[in-house]
């Protein structure tokens, strides 16, 4: 099965160095203009299924991509476990005044005040992504996502990062990358093991986010997934 992935369109936040993280801006011109042409790029790639962060500015990218490829919109998925890491109080900041390398490390896993470490985002991520690859096992997949979410498919299907290469990844507006997702490292499988995310006792099985969906779960989703509105 084929995987692409695409950062969705520029917005007015990206265009002004800000950090958006949770924040919810629609695209821009330039950034409507970058999803018509992506879409153009993914015409003969075969695309038969589209999953989307929750956020605006994935939803409308992928909007635009279904009209051209001429997919049905109201089959795009929202994948509630792929949308953006949240930058807590340095939202809204520019990335002049924070340093965006520690903040986007993988060894240094630093949390933002009120934020999301990246092994967090990585952790859900990857939860889904391990669900999807199993549904969705004979179909092209095309996934739009933001910026952290990116980097952590990058992982995902390439494993996890050398020391001070964690940013060596290209985060160009709607740069479309293609991955095969018989190839997802082993380390990559067994991640829920190793994400250094533990569920407190209290919690139910239900909120844990390294656990892989049952065999009734996957079916309901299918259903769900498959039934014509």
């Amino acid at each position: 099965m084929k995987a692409f992935v695409v950062l969705h369109g520029q917005t007015d936040f990206d265009a002004q160095g800000r950090i958006i993280g949770t924040g919810d801006p629609p695209l821009n011109d330039t950034g409507r203009e970058q999803a018509r042409k992506a879409a153009e790029q993914l015409k003969s790639f075969g695309v038969d299924l589209i999953l989307a962060s929750p956020q605006l500015r994935t939803m409308e990218t992928a909007e635009i991509i279904a009209d051209i490829l001429q997919l049905d919109k109201g089959k795009i998925t929202k994948g509630l476990k792929l949308f953006e890491r949240s930058f807590g109080d340095l939202e809204g900041k520019s990335t002049d005044e924070v340093d965006m390398f520690a903040l986007t490390s993988w060894y240094g896993n630093v949390a933002p005040p009120n934020g999301e470490a990246i092994r967090d985002t990585m952790s859900r991520v990857v939860a889904y992504m391990n669900n999807m690859v199993k549904i969705f096992r004979t179909r092209t997949m095309l996934l739009i996502v933001p910026e952290s979410v990116l980097r952590v498919l990058f992982w995902f299907f390439n494993g996890l990062p050398q020391l001070g290469t964690e940013n060596v990844i290209e985060v160009e507006h709607c740069f479309v990358y293609e991955f095969d997702t018989d190839n997802i490292p082993p380390e990559i499988k067994d991640f829920s093991n190793v994400a250094a995310a533990p569920v407190q006792a209290e919690e139910s099985e239900a909120s844990d986010p390294g656990r892989l969906l049952s065999q009734s779960e996957i079916d309901a989703l299918i259903a769900e997934l498959t039934t014509v509105v």
